[in-house]
């Protein structure tokens, strides 16, 4: 048609960014599971600053981008580290003038089940996007709020590390084939 302008969009894929999020944040709570360290705090700001504000960011980007699947993921995810981050701090420092009470076992099984049963209808839709590293990411994060809530201890330590180390390499794979044209599984 004339005078029809075309717009292509040029900006980078923000999927990276939230992978590398989830990874650091999930592997380094994964190492504290296991009891390689008990330096909660580092933990804490892993979740906040990787786990929520990377996942956050790259939410909104791929939510400019169209991407529902992506935009929703990485927002909700984003939001449950920040979330998780706050139920530490809250009942160990405080909060608003005090501590608050510690989370109810019942509490916090309900909590991780209700995420895992969220995350596991998200891996439904993983078949259809058709990328196998997403799928896995997905899997081992349903196992993580499952084995969390389940079974707490080394084996979720293990799972949630695993699921870490698996987003970590999908991170680096996409920004391989995107920017080197290196191919690697995923």
């Amino acid at each position: 048609m004339d005078g029809e302008v075309v717009i292509k969009d040029t900006t980078a894929s923000p999927a990276p960014l939230g992978f590398f999020g989830l990874g650091f944040a999930a592997t380094f709570l994964g190492l504290m599971i296991m009891g390689m360290f008990a330096d909660a705090v580092m933990v804490i700001s892993t979740a906040i600053f990787l786990g929520g504000f990377a996942q956050l960011f790259a939410s909104l980007e791929l939510w400019k981008k169209g991407d529902t699947f992506g935009a929703s993921a990485f927002g909700a995810f984003a939001l449950f580290w920040f979330s998780w981050a706050f139920i530490q701090i809250a009942t160990t420092i405080g909060i608003f003038g005090g501590i608050m009470d510690p989370m109810s076992a019942g509490a916090g099984f309900w909590y991780l089940i209700i995420w895992g049963i969220v995350a596991t209808l998200l891996t439904i839709v993983t078949l259809k996007i058709g990328v196998k590293g997403i799928t896995l990411v997905f899997i081992l994060l349903d196992l993580t709020f499952f084995s969390i809530a389940l079974i707490p201890g080394m084996i979720a330590g293990v799972i949630t590390l695993l699921l870490g180390l698996a987003s970590l390499y999908l991170a680096v794979a996409l920004i391989m084939d995107e920017v080197g044209k290196i191919k690697i599984p995923y």
